[in-house]
């Protein structure tokens, strides 16, 4: 059988599977039997299949690898492929490289050059580039930064490239949150917030937010709101890769409904597993108060967690140290790559 009738059946099989890791692991043979042929075009596409399956959890395991193949290979071989093919997963590469503390500012500053280069000999207006410019600012917490990009993006043209209209307006919901402006926040965002333009995780994730910012703020009623709204949505969510928005709903629920937030972390915890760095942060950051009382408690957990025990009876002190100890290492290297204290201010707030 050729490789190329296999290559067919594997993704033909992987339409029929919902579970990303299943795909991903399907994906993944298609891609060994590609290099074996040194069929490059096949090698291609699939390695763009691959970083489209992990993008739905909340790892990042497999796609630099991937898409460092795929720009070695465009840019030895630029006539035999369409550069514009692979600009969409460049944008998720560069959010990715942000959210891992081993890649330092100065080379996701030159991937994010790198990025505006490839979308301007394309055609494509600069609006992406300065929503992911923005990203980094809310990264950094440089609201003023983050604020003069958002203008940027409005001034340029809206494109195939760039972010949908509700993934914008989730930077725009953001950048009032983060100021403060709650009132302005709930407005600028109205159109996703009700629903009239949505996306594959909005309004869900501009609904955690408003749940994280308002409890925050002690304005419990309206935290509440966004939560019944963001449950709501939970439930037709198929996929990991919201596990910090999933954090500020068990932050909210520590202090609103403490044995629905236990609930919530036995049915969610394993989300993190092997997660992102910075999303593995925000998520054991969000368990500290939860995770802070004395005693034991019986619960029924994935077996994939590393701290998973077959009597499903667990001491809280050693939960707390765990996922404590794991948010200080992190927020240390981010701060150390950032050059400045933000994420230890985050963890000493919790």
């Amino acid at each position: 059988m050729s490789h190329n009738l296999q290559i067919q059946r594997l993704l033909i099989k992987r339409e029929t599977l919902t579970a990303p890791d299943d795909k991903i692991a399907l994906i993944k043979q298609a891609i060994n039997l590609a290099d074996a042929h040194n069929d490059i075009e096949w090698g291609f596409d699939l390695r763009l299949e691959l970083i489209r399956d992990e993008k739905d959890t909340s790892r990042c395991d497999e796609s630099f690898p991937a898409f460092t193949w795929i720009l070695d290979t465009y840019d030895r071989n630029p006539d035999a492929f369409d550069e514009s093919e692979f600009l969409w997963e460049y944008k998720w590469m560069l959010g990715a490289a942000r959210r891992n503390s081993s890649i330092s500012l100065e080379q996701i500053e030159s991937i994010a050059e790198d990025y505006k280069v490839r979308l301007q000999r394309n055609g494509y207006s600069l609006r992406p580039y300065y929503a992911a410019k923005t990203h980094l600012a809310f990264f950094l917490d440089d609201m003023k930064a983050a604020k003069t990009y958002i203008e940027l993006r409005d001034k340029e043209l809206r494109d195939d490239m760039a972010n949908c209209h509700a993934c914008e307006l989730d930077d725009n919901i953001e950048l009032e949150l983060r100021l403060g402006n709650f009132d302005k926040a709930l407005a600028v965002g109205n159109e996703m917030l009700t629903k009239k333009v949505t996306c594959t995780h909005m309004p869900f994730s501009a609904y955690c937010a408003c749940i994280k910012y308002f409890h925050k703020a002690g304005e419990m009623k309206r935290a509440l709101e966004y939560f019944n709204k963001a449950e709501e949505d939970l439930a037709a969510l198929d996929d990991t890769s919201q596990v910090s928005e999933i954090g500020n709903m068990i932050r909210f629920l520590t202090d609103y409904d403490r044995e629905k937030a236990w609930n919530y972390f036995a049915q969610y915890a394993h989300w993190s597993v092997d997660s992102e760095e910075y999303l593995d942060f925000l998520f054991s950051v969000s368990l500290l108060p939860l995770l802070s009382e004395e005693g034991s408690r019986t619960m029924q957990v994935s077996p994939s967690l590393s701290w998973y025990r077959a009597d499903d009876t667990y001491k809280l002190d050693e939960l707390y140290n765990y996922y404590a100890d794991r948010a200080k290492i992190l927020a240390n290297k981010f701060d150390a790559r950032n050059g400045n204290d933000y994420f230890n201010r985050q963890l000493a707030e919790a």
